[in-house]
C-alpha cells in the first residue's frame, strides 16, 4: 500500500506574543462599544468602557517590558488596525437596508450609531497614548538598567494616559452628550485619575505576569527571567 507524505505547513515559533495581541485587539473594540454609553455614579461622570480600556495599558505594559519597543509598537498598529476595522464593519452593517421584519433598526442605530466617531477618537488617542506609554517605559528601563519596574509602569502610564484620555474625551464628550466645561473637566480627570489609579492597584498583579511571561517566554533572555521582578 503507498504512503501518501504528510502536508507541509509554515513552522510557527512557540512565543505567546501572538496571544497578547489578540487579547489586546478584543480589550480595544469591546471598551470602544462600551464607550457609547454614558455612564453616571452620582457625581462621577464616565463611560461603559471605564472597566476595560485601561486593562490595555496593562497588557502594553507586559508587552513592552518582555518583548521591547519594536514588539509593542507592532502590536500597537495592529490593535490599531482591528480597531478601525471593526468601525467600519459596522458604519456598513448600519448602512444595510433593514428587513421589513426587522424592528430594531432605530435602537440598533442609536447603540453603535455613534461607534465609528467615537473609534476615531479612541484610535487616535490610543495610538499616542500607547506609544508614548512603550517608548518611556523603554527610556526608563535603560536609564534605571532594568531595575525598579514599579517606576516605569507607573510614570510611563502617567504619561500615555493623559494623552489618551485628553484625545480621546475632546472627540467623545460631545457625542456623549457632555457639552458642559464643568462637566468636561469632569469627565477627563475622572478618566485620567481612574485610568491611573487601575495601574496601581493592578502592580500586585501586573508583577507576576511579567515574571511569569518573562520565564516562559523561550526566546527571552534567562539571566534576566532569573530576576524578572526586578
Amino acid at each position: 500500500m503507498q504512503s501518501h507524505p504528510e502536508p507541509r505547513y509554515a513552522r510557527r515559533p512557540k512565543t505567546y506574543f501572538d496571544l497578547l495581541v489578540a487579547a489586546y485587539c478584543v480589550l480595544l473594540i469591546l471598551s470602544n462599544i462600551g464607550a457609547t454609553k454614558g455612564v453616571a455614579f452620582g457625581p462621577i461622570i464616565t463611560d461603559g468602557g471605564f472597566f476595560l480600556f485601561p486593562l490595555a495599558y496593562v497588557l502594553g505594559d507586559v508587552v513592552t517590558e518582555v518583548y521591547g519597543f519594536r514588539a509593542a509598537r507592532r502590536a500597537i498598529v495592529t490593535s490599531f488596525c482591528a480597531g478601525a476595522f471593526a468601525s467600519v464593519c459596522f458604519w456598513i452593517v448600519i448602512a444595510l437596508p433593514a428587513a421589513e421584519f426587522y424592528e430594531n433598526q432605530t435602537a440598533f442605530e442609536t447603540v453603535l450609531g455613534p461607534v465609528p466617531r467615537i473609534v476615531a477618537g479612541s484610535l487616535a488617542g490610543f495610538l499616542v497614548g500607547q506609544l508614548l506609554n512603550a517608548w518611556i517605559m523603554g527610556l526608563i528601563k535603560r536609564a534605571t538598567e532594568g531595575r525598579h519596574l514599579w517606576a516605569r509602569l507607573i510614570g510611563s502610564t502617567l504619561v500615555g494616559e493623559f494623552a489618551d484620555t485628553l484625545i480621546f474625551c475632546l472627540v467623545a464628550a460631545p457625542i456623549l452628550g457632555i457639552t458642559q466645561a464643568g462637566d468636561f473637566v469632569n469627565y477627563l480627570l475622572v478618566g485620567y485619575v481612574y485610568k491611573c489609579l487601575i495601574e496601581v492597584v493592578l502592580l500586585p498583579v501586573t508583577y507576576p505576569t511579567i515574571r511569569w511571561f518573562k520565564r516562559h517566554e523561550p526566546t527571552y533572555p534567562r539571566a534576566e527571567a532569573v530576576a524578572a521582578g526586578s
